[in-house]
């Protein structure tokens, strides 16, 4: 990962992150996983929810209001939450207020003004990718415009690793995923990339070129069907010694 514009801090943390979320066997231990991630993007609240953009499988609540949420459970709010439609059609993470933009209909600024009147009026969230029930969100709000850009890296670098731990405390559901072999050289770059080395430093500590890093790169995403670099190190991570 190449954590841009992140204090030393941040990247230490995101590192500590990912490291306690594959530690998580339990729902508290998300609950308490997520809500260091929640101090670490500045935010007031947090929810985090399993399923599509038509049923919502599980809700694991970190600390939203409880009344909110169960008007927004009981009333399907989740079908016309322009931040459910965003992050279910791109996964990657992004402001609210992005997604307001990209779903501009009158009934998705309509749920936004009334989240408003709980105290979530600004907020970022992003999820992983999965068939069936298997996509997460994990969407965190405040009462003041503070997210930013480095909050997005963030969710990027820390969130596949807490939708792998959510996967494992959800024993109703149904979460196998078939899994690539992966070469000596590709574990290599794998486990540089997992202590947060750039391409270039990988390249420079395996000896080869920075074109070719990239290269082994592209196919350890693609034999681990993840999403992104930092998908893929939580998978390998979750397979334990010798993935």
């Amino acid at each position: 990962m190449d954590y841009k514009g992140l204090t030393k801090r941040e990247i230490a943390e995101i590192l500590d992150l990912a490291g306690s979320s594959l530690a998580c066997k339990t729902e508290a231990d998300v609950v308490k996983v997520t809500g260091r991630l929640k101090d670490l993007v500045e935010a007031d609240n947090c929810v985090v929810a399993l399923g599509n953009t038509s049923h919502v499988k599980k809700v694991v609540t970190i600390d939203y209001p409880a009344e909110w949420l169960d008007m927004y459970i009981n009333g399907e709010f989740h079908r016309k939450d322009p931040v459910i439609k965003y992050n279910y059609r791109f996964f990657r993470p992004h402001l609210w207020s992005e997604a307001l933009r990209a779903f501009p209909e009158g009934h998705c600024k309509g749920l936004m003004d009334m989240a408003t009147e709980f105290g979530l009026r600004y907020g970022i969230a992003g999820g992983v990718n999965g068939e069936g029930y298997r996509g997460s969100i994990f969407s965190f709000s405040s009462s003041r415009d503070r997210f930013r850009e480095r909050h997005k890296e963030v969710l990027d670098s820390v969130i596949p690793h807490l939708h792998q731990a959510l996967l494992r405390v959800c024993p109703s559901a149904e979460w196998g995923r078939r899994v690539g072999e992966l070469s000596r050289r590709e574990l290599e770059v794998l486990k540089w990339m997992g202590e947060g080395k750039t391409h270039w430093e990988i390249s420079l500590k395996l000896n080869i070129s920075h074109s070719t890093v990239k290269f082994h790169a592209r196919n350890i995403i693609k034999k681990l069907n993840a999403v992104n670099k930092a998908h893929a190190i939580a998978l390998a991570m979750d397979r334990g010694p010798g993935a």
